[in-house]
């Protein structure tokens, strides 16, 4: 964030504290008007009212990124003052008005003198739907009459005006309705949270020519633009919302004591815990992308999709967070007291509020139709240049029977194509250019794999390119990097991840692999097992124990051994696939040479950390699980089960999963990118992503039937094949390598959460 971004969030969460104990927002609860006039005011000083009115008609003009980082602190206040209803909503619509009075309109609002409210919606109708069905104008005596019903209008109770849609001859029209009009009647239901929604009839309401605020196309499009800022502005309130919920049962899981032991420290509500604080992080990372593509893009239908991705993400997350937080108090969680149970409360209406997350994940698959070779079928991005210039390089280099495969293809198999990748520089897109990758921001990284993925490109996990490298670009010398770097580029060498053993799985420092030093070579005893493809490739990297008397995280090293070695033996395992991609690799007094030291000698934890790091981001790119979707989407297809409802509302959400995960994965990849460290945190990635990968395996299995467990590839109807079995095989140790999710869930509820030991 800039220098100015801050300043605001830091202004905003400090102002949004001052009432710690929540009396305000209890004393306000049931009350007419449900908000403070006086607080309104002052948010209207501080320029939050007017922040996204132009600074000539008395507003502050904040980008939308700025916009989210208010009212994510203000979503945790509880603050009932209608900013989004007012500030964003009605001033969306009224800022895009053509009328003369717009200036005046919208110097009144920006000023907190007068509120307005949108009355758009009508019972019975789509949530997402504008236009007005029920409510009718008609012109006469040189102005409009309004005849009709909208429901679900908030704080009309206390509005000053309402900004209507109504059906006219010309279609669409909006028109501008003072609280105090003849023949407007207001029927309040009260909210859970306190607040109201209202019914509003118009029975031949007069409305002057000039109170036109738009018709036609323009009415229907601001009414839909307007919405969508509405969406985006809802999200950023559910993440404060269940964030502050999340950090209140965190704080409650510290000093709640049972057993003589706080119940921070119980294995199972620490797992419960690391779950919440996944679905709140990544939603996070969904508002902080749907915000920048506010700011970068005024296209409707991407703001739309952006909205609605964000909109489904934030709802459902929200309701699965606060209810969490719920249960982690007990039974106190349950009571009035319980300020726990007013943030529960808020999630439910700001879920529900402009559309809930099934209508929301049904509306983003029609902005977004799922096509696995179409030109949008996982983002509601267009295509890139860099997009583009893929398929095209893909389709004149790619073995075209390769395509859309059963089963991943082998490395071994594929040098050719990855030494064509590394002809075109293309070898690494995560490498800094100086050594020979693409240099990509992680944005294009995933759009990149995006692109292989329609194509049909499906290879198994290179560790050399995603681990290795990294490592030696970092820690290598020079000419380790001279070495060895073309030679992973190219695909000439493939290398093998050594680290675990048959008593060090996820607990890696137990290692007792040791290398001692005889002159320039270290001797190499030892097992590892479960080293991917040993069986297959030139060379594996291992962490060895080279001072046996040092801690249990210290005395370890870092080395590169040529599989082909004298004394290393390797036995492969057939995994339940039938498959030998995990193999044991026996060290029997093996000679290696010191120049493969990498690093320093005895110092190879850090090294070991930042490696895991980056295998957990290698685990938790989106890519694990995209393929996978790809193969779900056509085998629903091919089964004629597409249009399943129930079906494709699961398939949706899976989507969604896969596609938010992106968004948190850019952010953690970013921040590498710019030099940063990646902290525990990152293993939310692998997780995610493993147990997602889990999920669309199971639906794969459940989908296909009998064919399902057949050993044998099943043809689809456009040509490819998929194999089942083989995808809910391989789906099953994505939770177990790099580290037990539990043992993830264990690590981020320490080092992330700082709950108790």
């Amino acid at each position: 964030m800039s220098d100015d971004d801050r300043m605001i969030e830091d202004a905003a969460a400090a102002y949004c504290a001052r009432d710690p104990e929540y009396r305000r927002v209890r004393s306000l609860r049931g009350a007419t008007p449900s908000f403070d006039r006086q607080t309104w005011s002052e948010l209207a000083e501080m320029g939050w009212v007017g922040s996204r009115i132009p600074e000539a008609c008395g507003g502050t003009s904040l980008s939308f990124h700025q916009l989210t980082l208010i009212l994510e602190q203000y979503g945790r206040s509880l603050s009932p003052e209608p900013l989004n209803d007012v500030g964003v909503l009605a001033a969306g619509v009224l800022a895009r008005s053509t009328s003369d009075a717009r200036p005046q309109w919208l110097q009144h609002l920006a000023a907190g003198t007068w509120l307005p409210v949108l009355a758009w919606q009508e019972e019975g109708l789509d949530p997402h739907s504008t236009e007005p069905v029920g409510t009718r104008s008609e012109v006469r005596d040189g102005g409009y009459f309004l005849h009709g019903r909208k429901c679900c209008v908030p704080i009309a109770d206390s509005a000053d005006a309402f900004i209507v849609s109504a059906r006219s001859a010309g279609g669409c029209g909006l028109y501008l309705v003072d609280r105090k009009s003849s023949g407007l009647t207001v029927t309040p239901h009260r909210r859970v949270d306190g607040g109201t929604w209202s019914d509003v009839t118009f029975d031949g309401v007069a409305v002057a020519a000039e109170a036109l605020v738009a018709a036609g196309p323009a009415a229907t499009e601001s009414l839909e633009l307007a919405l969508d800022e509405a969406r985006l502005a809802a999200g950023a309130e559910l993440v404060g919302v269940m964030s502050a919920a999340f950090d209140m049962a965190i704080s409650y899981m510290k000093v709640r004591r049972q057993f003589d032991r706080p119940i921070g420290s119980f294995q199972a509500l620490q797992h419960r815990a690391v779950d919440l604080y996944m679905d709140v992080e990544v939603s996070r990372a969904v508002l902080r992308q749907a915000a920048s593509l506010f700011d970068a893009h005024t296209d409707s239908r991407r703001r739309a999709s952006a909205a609605s991705q964000l909109k489904a993400r934030a709802s459902d997350a929200a309701l699965k967070v606060v209810k969490g937080a719920v249960h982690l108090h007990g039974a106190m969680g349950y009571t009035e007291e319980c300020n726990v149970g007013l943030f529960l409360k808020r999630a439910m209406v700001l879920a529900a509020w402009l559309g809930n997350a099934s209508s929301h994940r049904l509306r983003y698959g029609r902005l977004v139709p799922f096509d696995p070779e179409g030109e949008e079928s996982g983002s509601h991005e267009p295509r890139t240049p860099l997009q583009q210039e893929a398929r095209a390089f893909a389709e004149a280099n790619f073995p075209p029977e390769w395509r859309f495969p059963p089963y991943r293809i082998h490395l071994v198999k594929a040098r050719q194509w990855l030494r064509k990748l590394y002809e075109k520089g293309w070898g690494a897109p995560n490498w800094p250019a100086e050594f020979g990758g693409m240099g990509l921001s992680a944005y294009d990284q995933v759009r990149l794999q995006e692109e292989f993925d329609r194509y049909g490109i499906f290879l198994t996990p290179n560790a050399a390119l995603n681990m290795l490298g990294p490592l030696l670009i970092r820690y290598g010398s020079e000419s380790q990097r001279k070495k060895y770097l073309p030679k992973i580029l190219s695909g000439e060498m493939l290398w093998a991840q050594g680290y675990s053993e048959p008593g060090a799985g996820s607990d890696v420092a137990s290692l007792r692999t040791s290398a001692v030093i005889e002159g320039d070579e270290f001797v190499v005893n030892g097992q590892k097992i479960w080293t991917s493809d040993a069986d297959h490739y030139e060379g594996t990297f291992i962490l060895v124990r080279t001072d046996p008397h040092a801690k249990k995280h210290e005395g370890l090293s870092f080395l590169l051994v040529d599989l082909k070695s004298p004394g290393v033996t390797v036995r492969p395992i057939v995994n339940l696939c039938g498959e030998t991609s995990f193999c044991e690799v026996f060290f029997d007094s093996v000679r290696v040479p010191r120049e493969n030291l990498v690093g320093e000698m005895n110092r190879a934890w850090p090294m070991a950390k930042s490696l895991l790091g980056t295998e957990r981001i290698m685990i938790g790119n989106p890519k694990l699980a995209q393929y996978p979707l790809q193969l779900l989407g056509r085998l629903l297809r091919s089964s004629g089960l597409w249009d399943d409802p129930g079906l494709r509302a699961r398939f949706d959400g899976l989507r969604l999963d896969v596609v938010d995960l992106g968004a948190a994965f850019v952010r953690v990849v970013d921040v590498l990118r710019r030099g940063g460290e990646v902290g525990p945190e990152v293993s939310i990635l692998k997780i995610w992503v493993s147990e997602t990968f889990q999920r669309i395996a199971d639906m794969m299995l459940e989908v296909s039937g009998e064919s399902g467990v057949l050993d044998e590839s099943k043809a689809l109807v456009d040509g490819t094949s998929i194999q089942v079995a083989k995808q809910y095989f391989l789906a099953r140790p994505a939770a177990i390598y790099a580290g037990t999710n539990e043992i993830q869930r264990n690590i981020v509820a320490k080092a992330v959460l700082g709950l108790p030991q």
